[in-house]
């Protein structure tokens, strides 16, 4: 006999209570794929293509937001192995106000060899000449044109911080990234240096493109090696573990995300629980009768516990569509944020939902399971004595 029919029957009995638990369970579980996806994005390894890979950024060893002197460009360029070398100051400041809409990466760097060092950049609008022969110019990303609506020769205007200093850039150029992260403003660090003579010759970080995977290894020891005994020591990392690091200066984000994940969990299973149990108890009376027309207990068993697991099914497969069909605009909101650097590996990973459609499905046969087994158990005659 076919009890598929009556048990998607009985799942849809009380519409309003299914759709209910159904959104009780698709909301967490699409914190869960976002979580999921977050994690997976930060241990995404570095990419291993031809253009726009093997690059190293060199810092000081005791923090980011001490600086490196220039002069160390010119060493590390002499080692074996390195192809570019270009020299990066985060700009801060604000555009228009200091809101969250308003904010993007923006750099101060050396026109002439920053596009050596991020080679898989391509100048769509403008040239690279342009902006190197403006030095009020700079180039915006895709991804900022399309939210501003900049063009050619508009004026971007910004007020810094951390260099208080009022800039007025004109665009000579817009760049793309194939990977979506074409969002960062890019002027001419000279402004800087022109503005704070104290601070000329000296950087934020050192971009480096080293030729291969061997020799990206084998730089970034040797570098540190080469400046350990001098008055700016260096940590020289990977592109992907120092795009980690930033985003661990705001604590322990994978132990946080976690055990966060591990309560609403709990509480997910706490909710389909609670809903199967008031199902089995209306149903008491009900179950009772299936059992005098010879509904063995293994069918009784099968039918509320596949009532369960049905309703967390549908609510897996319907928070997994949701989650990827919204990706992309949570892709866009990443690029708008201090996080903007995990927006190249954040994309659907097929493992997050796997797991995501196998917790929904676990937590239907878990929640399911003690009121199965309770109506399974319970004698005829004690249920017919209930009233639902």
């Amino acid at each position: 006999m076919n009890f598929l029919p009556l048990i998607f029957k009985n799942a849809f009995r009380k519409k309003t209570r299914t759709l209910l638990t159904v959104g009780s369970i698709v909301l967490p579980l699409l914190v869960i794929c976002l979580m999921g996806t977050f994690l997976k994005a930060l241990e995404a390894p570095d990419p291993k293509t031809a253009r726009g890979s093997f690059r190293l950024v060199v810092r000081h060893r005791v923090s980011i937001l001490t600086s490196l002197p220039t002069a160390y460009e010119e060493t590390v360029r002499q080692l074996p192995g390195v192809e570019a070398v270009s020299d990066f100051n985060f700009f801060g400041g604000r555009y228009r106000d200091g809101g969250a809409r308003n904010f993007f990466a923006r750099a101060a760097v050396d026109p002439g060899t920053i596009l050596n060092v991020f080679d898989e950049a391509v100048i769509v609008e403008g040239s690279a000449r342009d902006w190197r022969e403006d030095r009020t110019g700079c180039i915006v990303g895709t991804n900022l044109v399309a939210r501003y609506g900049w063009k050619l020769g508009d004026r971007v205007v910004l007020v810094g911080d951390v260099f208080p200093m009022t800039l007025e850039l004109t665009i000579r150029g817009v760049y793309y990234l194939e990977n979506g992260t074409s969002a960062t403003l890019f002027f001419d660090r000279r402004l800087i240096d022109e503005r704070f003579p104290s601070f000329k010759g000296s950087a934020s970080t050192i971009w480096i493109r080293a030729k291969d995977a061997a020799a990206s290894e084998r730089l970034g020891p040797m570098i540190d090696a080469l400046f350990e005994n001098s008055p700016h020591p260096t940590k020289t990392e990977t592109e992907n573990a120092f795009r980690n690091g930033m985003v661990s200066m705001l604590g322990n984000v994978k132990l946080l995300m976690t055990s966060i994940g591990a309560v609403i969990a709990a509480v997910i299973l706490l909710i389909a629980g609670n809903t199967m149990a008031m199902v089995a108890r209306e149903r008491i009376t009900e179950i009772a009768v299936f059992r005098t027309l010879g509904f063995q207990k293994s069918t009784i068993l099968a039918l509320v516990l596949g009532e369960s697991v049905l309703i967390a099914l549908a609510s897996g497969v319907l928070g997994i569509l949701i989650f990827v069909a919204a990706q992309p605009s949570l892709k866009r909101l990443i690029l708008a944020s201090p996080m903007s650097s995990l927006a190249a590996t954040f994309r659907l990973y097929p493992e997050v939902l796997t797991f995501a459609f196998a917790l929904a499905a676990g937590i239907g046969v878990l929640a399911g399971l003690v009121p199965a087994l309770r109506s399974a158990s319970r004698s005829i005659v004690d249920g017919l004595r209930q009233v639902a």
